[in-house]
This record gives C-alpha cells, sequence and structure tokens, in this order.
C-alpha cells in the first residue's frame, strides 16, 4: 500500500486523518504510532518484528552511551555498535535471503544519524520510546523518505500539533501535485522506458536511444519527487513540517549544483555525517578529494551492491571533482554563454549517468551508449527501424511535454502556492482523475522504495 494506491487514497487516509484530528491531545502520538504500523505492515508484514526489534535496541543504545558519558571505550564500543547493527539491517538481507527490506536504507541511515547526534553531544538520547518508534515508523516518510534527523522531529513527536484547517488544504494540494507528478506522468513514462527494454536496446535507432534517456531521467524525477510531494503533504496534513527534497535539479549549471538539489536531505546527510567529519574542504584539495570520494563510495553503495551502480557513482564524483579543480572558475562565472554551456552540460552527463543508474547489466550499458552515439554500426552492423522514433513521440510526445514542463517550479507555484477557486478546482479534477487511472490501471510502485 504506497502512497499512490487505491486503498491508501480511499481507506487509510480517509480514517486516519478523521482519527487523528479527533482523538485527544495525549492519545495522539499512539494513533501516530499505530497509524505508521498498520502502514508498514500492510507493505510488509515479515520485517515489521525486524523494524520493531532495532527501534528497541537502538532505544537502549542510546541511553547507554548517554550513561556512559565518561567511559570513552565503553561510548566507543557502543557507538561502533550501534552502526555495525544499521549496516547489517541493510546488507544481510541482501545475501541471506531473497525477501528485501522495504525502505530499510531510509530508515537505517536516520538511525545513524540519531546515534552519532547523541554520540557527539548534539542531541541527548530520548527517554521516551513512544517518540523514538514515532520518529521511526512515522509513515509519511517510512518507505522513501525525505530523510529527517531526530532533533528535528523530537519536538513535534513529543507533543503533536494535530490538524490546522489551513495547513490541512495546503497539504491537501502539496499532495495531489505529486499524486499527479508519479501518475499522470511518470507511469506513463515507464510505459515508453519498458517499450525499448522489451524491444532492445540494439534494435533502437540513434533518435530513440536519446528520447528514452531523457524521458527515463523526467520519470524518474517526478516519480521520487511525486513521492517527496506527497509524505510532505501527508505530514503537513497532520500539522508535521518535512523538508524539501527537490529544488528544479535539472536547472542546475553543474553536477555539483544538480545533487544539492537533487535528494537534498539525502546529501545533507552525507555532508553532516561523512564530508564534513572528514574534513571536507576545510583542509586543502586532498582531503576535499578523500572526503568527496568516501561520500560517492557509500552513495553508490547505498542504492546497491552493483557494478553500476558504482560506475553511475564514479562518473558523478570524476565530474564533480573536475568542477572543483580544473573547471572552478568556469562553473562560478555569471558570462551568459558559460551559464548557458553549463546548462547544456548538465543537460547531457545527468541523462547520460541515469543509464548507468537504471541499467543493471553491462553489457546492455555497452550497448546502449553505442546505439544513443550511433558507433554500433561500425563494429556489427545491424538493421534498425530509423523511424520508430515517430511512432514513440505520437503516443509519449504529451507526457514527455508536461514532465518537461513539471520539472521547473511553475506548476508547483501555480498549483500549491496560488490560492484561488480556480486552483482548487484544479486540485479536485487532478485527484479524481488519478484515481479514476489507477482504477482503470492499477498501480505502479515508486522506483525508489527498494533502496
Amino acid at each position: 500500500m504506497f502512497f499512490s494506491d487505491i486503498n491508501f487514497l480511499l481507506l487509510f487516509l480517509l480514517i486516519f486523518i478523521p482519527v487523528y484530528a479527533y482523538v485527544p491531545s495525549w492519545a495522539k502520538r499512539f494513533v501516530l504510532l499505530l497509524g505508521g504500523i498498520i502502514f508498514y505492515a500492510v507493505n510488509d508484514i515479515i520485517v515489521l518484528p525486524f523494524i520493531l526489534l532495532d527501534i528497541l535496541i537502538v532505544f537502549f543504545l542510546n541511553r547507554g552511551l548517554e550513561f556512559a558519558f565518561d567511559k570513552p571505550k565503553l561510548r566507543s564500543f557502543l557507538l561502533r555498535l550501534g552502526i555495525v547493527l544499521q549496516i547489517a539491517l541493510m546488507i544481510v538481507p541482501l545475501f541471506f535471503t531473497e525477501h528485501y527490506f522495504i525502505g530499510i536504507g531510509f530508515f537505517a541511515v536516520q538511525f545513524i544519524g540519531y546515534i552519532l547526534d547523541v554520540y557527539k553531544g548534539v542531541c541527548p538520547a530520548t527517554h521516551n520510546i513512544l517518540d523514538l518508534a514515532n520518529y521511526a515508523l512515522f509513515f509519511p516518510k517510512v518507505l522513501q523518505g525525505p530523510i529527517v534527523s531526530f532533533p528535528e522531529m523530537a519536538k513535534s513527536l513529543s507533543k503533536p500539533a494535530g490538524v490546522n484547517p489551513s495547513k490541512l488544504e495546503k497539504g491537501i494540494r502539496i499532495f495531489i501535485l505529486g499524486l499527479s507528478y508519479k501518475v499522470l506522468l511518470a507511469d506513463r513514462l515507464n510505459s515508453l522506458w519498458n517499450g525499448v527494454q522489451t524491444v532492445g536496446f540494439q534494435s533502437l535507432s540513434t533518435p530513440l536511444t536519446w528520447i528514452s534517456m531523457y524521458s527515463y531521467s523526467i520519470q524518474l524525477f517526478l516519480d521520487f519527487q511525486g513521492y517527496s510531494l506527497m509524505a510532505i503533504g501527508v505530514a503537513y496534513m497532520l500539522g508535521f513540517t518535512l523538508p524539501v527534497n527537490f529544488q528544479s535539479p535539472y536547472m542546475s549549471r553543474s553536477v555539483g549544483e544538480f545533487y544539492r538539489r537533487w535528494h537534498m536531505t539525502l546529501g545533507q546527510w552525507f555532508k553532516n555525517y561523512v564530508y564534513i567529519p572528514m574534513g571536507g574542504s576545510r583542509n586543502g584539495t586532498k582531503k576535499m578529494l578523500a572526503s568527496l570520494s568516501v561520500v560517492w563510495l557509500l552513495t553508490g553503495l547505498w542504492h546497491g551492491i552493483s557494478v553500476h551502480f558504482l560506475m553511475w557513482a564514479g562518473l558523478l564524483l570524476i565530474c564533480i571533482i573536475l568542477e572543483k579543480t580544473l573547471f572552478k572558475k568556469l562553473v562560478r562565472s555569471e558570462n551568459i554563454i558559460l551559464k548557458f554551456l553549463g546548462h547544456a552540460y548538465v543537460l547531457a552527463i545527468i541523462p547520460m549517468s541515469w543509464m548507468l543508474f537504471a541499467i543493471p547489466d553491462i553489457d546492455r550499458i555497452y550497448i546502449f551508449f553505442m546505439r544513443l552515439f550511433d558507433l554500433q554500426n561500425y563494429f556489427q552492423p545491424i538493421n534498425v527501424n530509423s523511424t520508430d522514433y515517430i511512432t514513440y513521440l505520437k503516443d509519449y510526445w504529451p507526457y514527455l511535454l508536461g514532465g518537461t514542463v513539471c520539472c521547473f517550479p511553475i506548476v508547483e507555484n501555480i498549483l500549491v502556492k496560488t490560492r484561488v477557486s480556480m486552483t482548487r478546482f484544479i486540485s479536485f479534477a487532478l485527484f479524481w482523475l488519478c484515481v479514476y487511472i489507477i482504477m482503470k490501471n492499477g498501480n505502479n510502485p515508486f522506483m525508489y522504495v527498494n533502496f
């Protein structure tokens, strides 16, 4: 049961929000936890006991860190133990079971951050296990983020504000926008990507190869941003505020800027808990390069223990290193021509990097790039339908155009930030259109749910 599931839209949400709104203040935390447990159990009841056990372990481990404030060796041992347990929670299922722990990557990094915060004295260990359980199982963010630190949520979890009419309306608008990104655009573009994979990359014309690459790039953004907006919207309906996760990344002028705008909460997590503690950019170029290399190695591994993820992370690392060293002045230049070239560079390199991310087989990656640059005929002449892209454009041009427009902030500014009757009507219409399409075509899982 994901946010774009009909059972969530017309059953869970319509029951949970009124119940949460009308129960007494003292009961809201219990209702919130019950909602989180039900939501996670419906998605993956097999893993739920492991999650609940992990919450208990982290609760007592952090109390131990606080108790052992004058015992450095014990504190160091508890810190390492806590981090190892969270990493094991992410890695062990990959080797010992075929059952993937849904959303575990997001769950684990948040607990690692909390353990480090307690160890460094950024925040005290909570003495209320209910608050910690609600932090871990807060259902708007439990599967795909946004990633939030415990100190950011501690106050609102201990004394939930409850449902506010103005926040409820804004939350509904944000949620509907995210739902529309997912159902009306991302899922439709998913059919294009599935179509070219079924045909086989070796049979694609070069124009269709480029179209499919850009289609996937737009689809991934709309799918993940759609989820993030829905999570932020549901949280807002309940009186909580989650951080923004995307900020028009395709408007960037460099790869470094792109990843300051893309999945911002994960980037902030790596910055706070890996990059800065390793020295970051404060201690010379060598330290900066080492810090960046570790961050991007961990980023690749966080997405999966696979060569293609490491290739993806490695390409981005090379780009960012070049931007911070050889091309530093060019990246920061205000010259209008260099700005334009910067945008063109991002719109070329980022979609290509997504192909390393999306295609798990090295041989198929090779074939895709051979077709992308029309090089395969030089090594192995083949016959392709040179007009295949026309058929795909006829079928998918509305979704490609709509998705491109939604990569800019104009749609969000109109539907979320403008409070006029027309935008309310548009949101209402979009919601029921999404419901109709979901009931007709079924629900596609979110692309990032396996990380």
